[in-house]
């Protein structure tokens, strides 16, 4: 891996090189597809039309992304770091694939540059040897089979950062459905968002019995500190048991019993909240990206 650019030391580090660096660091972080749930967007929008799937959380082990760069020693003026995989694109038209943090977040501590996940190397699907990972952001920054890192004194403007993966510049990222932004920014932090697990769409679910109810909550690194559901098309919410906390970046786990006195059709729905009060919308926020879905789900069900 290289590092270039406006620094003190250009540096060339090998795999164990990069080991020796800092002492390492574990994490247990979630990734997400930037268009994830893309599918459900209504009207719909261009793009693979992806369920709620596209994501994962695993446990990574690396080194903080600022010891290599305190390595390399970032220059006086310096305003963003992009990163470069070893995948190279099929078509000489395609632009390739580069990603951009600003300076302050790429030293803040929080990126690191993993060769671990979950207690074994990388799988090379995965991002072997090494990837990024920049927990609480979309998965469009976690740059796989990193290779070079590069220090700039201005706005990276390659197409994936310029013009790929941007959202409305606005409060809620958003615009009425069918319209264009004025103006847009990269996209950025997970918003809320909260699932249940442990059934799914038109499961059969039994009368005056108890039912425990599981699922999963994240956001984008402020902390999931409440999650509610509600079994009755949301007139009223029960606050679930908050599973084992895994650090702030990661899933967290909650579970709630429940008992259904009524046979038909049942919409069960969940929200989280974070320590930082953001909570989900009722409603479905609309962009021309198919980005950042993060409504209330609701999972409908026959009591029987």
């Amino acid at each position: 891996m290289t590092i270039k650019g406006a620094v003190n030391t250009p540096l060339s580090l090998s795999l164990a090189e990069l080991k020796t660096l800092a002492d390492p660091v574990e994490m247990v972080a979630v990734n997400q597809c930037s268009g994830n749930s893309r599918g459900f967007f209504t009207p719909r929008v261009f793009g693979a039309q992806l369920g709620n799937g596209s994501m994962g959380n695993a446990r990574w082990v690396g080194v903080p992304l600022r010891a290599v760069l305190d390595k390399a020693g970032v220059k006086a003026g310096a305003r963003q770091v992009t990163f470069r995989g070893l995948d190279k694109p099929v078509l000489a038209s395609t632009p390739e694939f580069i990603k951009a943090l600003d300076i302050g977040h790429a030293m803040d501590g929080e990126p690191m540059i993993a060769w671990s996940m979950n207690g074994t190397d990388l799988p090379f699907l995965n991002g072997y040897p090494i990837r990024l990972v920049v927990p609480g952001y979309f998965g469009t920054y976690w740059v796989k089979h990193l290779s070079e890192i590069n220090v700039i004194d201005h706005m990276d403007d390659g197409f994936f950062m310029a013009k790929g993966y941007r959202v409305p510049d606005n409060d809620c990222f958003c615009v009425a459905p069918g319209t264009t932004p004025a103006k847009t920014q990269p996209i950025s932090r997970l918003p809320v968002r909260s699932f249940i697990t442990s059934i799914k769409h038109g499961d059969v679910l039994p009368r005056n019995q108890e039912v425990t109810l599981k699922g999963i909550a994240f956001d984008g690194g402020a902390g999931i500190n409440k999650v509610e559901v509600s079994i009755d098309g949301g007139q009223r919410w029960r606050e679930a048991r908050l599973g084992q906390d895994l650090g702030r970046f990661s899933f967290r786990e909650w579970t709630l019993p429940v008992s259904f006195t009524h046979q038909g059709t049942a919409r069960l729905m969940v929200r989280a909240s974070n320590r930082a009060g953001e909570s989900q919308p009722l409603q479905a926020d609309w962009n021309p990206g198919g980005y950042r879905r993060h409504v209330v789900e609701t999972s409908h069900v026959t009591i029987a």
